[in-house]
């Protein structure tokens, strides 16, 4: 029997073999240099990173650099300053920023609905109990201190009621629940299916709730875009094309999803990487719901919401051309065990 590092190793090396035949730029031809910024070590990042890790990027005649950008109002400041030119993130800091007159814009969403839990020390038995209670997340202002929030209003509390605390990454977050310097935290993919493992308890599954947010948004400036087509066409294309890949291949979806999160338990990854394959969606065009829904949940303390044109954080233009050339009937063609 192999063990999982040996058949990961087996599998990519079938894979780089594959791409080996692959039609190449021509020899002269050099690779556009791009930055694309990622907000979460998490399952729904994985269309990305296995852009990168099977030269997909590449295929499209893009060099990508990925950045990891922890917390969602420091990676969008990335963004708008040039820093990066495209970025994985939910999309709720993105038009947060847009009603406030920022650039950014939604080009494309893979999953549109929360897979957060808030995770608590086993001696909390119910929402009212936070009372009081340190709770940490990535960072003020972004998704999951948003969600927080609402879940709170649902129960009759308002965030003036616990203490929020930023304290970074997924990773960041577990430890400071392991050592008690909060008691509850907000967590999604194989970090809070760890945390249970280590004793903690799910208190609120935000599935489960009535929200629908565009959780794992492909972000740009609509000027970039705008102004370079084809760039923003060559790196969707990629992204998409990862997204088929990590429906479909299994194997090779557990080995990237084991070198970006740096997890080497086989039944977390398994069960992150069931979670996300069925959260992700084939055709990720941006969700005109999703963000009618997200404008609902920002009315709540940005007023200028309430009115907002849910195109304006939106540009159908890319997902809807790729859809209408047929793209992806060529993913589902070269793909066909990839399944919603």
């Amino acid at each position: 029997m192999f063990s999982f590092e040996k058949k990961s190793l087996i599998l990519a090396l079938l894979w780089w073999t594959a791409l080996a035949v692959l039609p190449r730029l021509s020899e002269g031809a050099a690779f556009e240099a791009l930055k694309a910024g990622f907000g979460s070590i998490s399952g729904n990042q994985a269309p990305l990173w296995i852009a990168k890790e099977a030269r997909l990027f590449e295929k499209q005649g893009l060099e990508v650099e990925l950045v990891y950008i922890p917390g969602g109002p420091r990676a969008l400041m990335a963004l708008l300053g040039g820093s990066i030119q495209f970025l994985n993130y939910s999309a709720i800091p993105t038009m947060t920023a847009a009603l406030r007159g920022a650039d950014s814009v939604i080009l494309g969403s893979s999953i549109n609905r929360p897979d957060h839990s808030l995770i608590v020390k086993p001696g909390i038995k119910s929402v009212q109990e936070l009372r009081g209670k340190t709770i940490g997340l990535s960072s003020l202002g972004s998704l999951t201190d948003i969600l927080l929030t609402g879940a709170l209003n649902l129960n009759g509390l308002s965030e003036r009621d616990v203490k929020i605390v930023a304290v970074g990454g997924l990773a960041e977050r577990v430890g400071a629940l392991q050592v008690g310097r909060i008691d509850g935290a907000m967590l999604l993919g194989a970090q809070m299916r760890a945390a249970t493992k280590l004793g903690f308890k799910e208190l609120v599954n935000f599935s489960k709730l009535p929200f629908e947010v565009s959780l794992s948004a492909l972000i740009s400036a609509r000027s970039f875009a705008v102004k370079q087509p084809e760039t923003a066409f060559k790196f969707l294309r990629a992204w998409v094309e990862g997204i088929y890949i990590f429906k479909s291949n299994r194997e090779l979806s557990l080995g990237v999803l084991r070198k970006y999160t740096r997890i080497e338990d086989r039944e977390l990854l398994e069960d992150s990487y069931n979670r996300d394959r069925d959260l992700i969606e084939l055709e990720p065009l941006p969700s005109l719901s999703a963000v009618k829904s997200m404008l609902g949940i920002l009315a709540r303390s940005q007023p200028e919401a309430v009115n907002a044109d849910p195109y304006r954080f939106v540009e159908m233009k890319f997902m809807t051309e790729m859809k209408k050339g047929g793209f992806f009937e060529e993913m589902k063609r070269q793909y066909p065990s990839a399944k919603n």
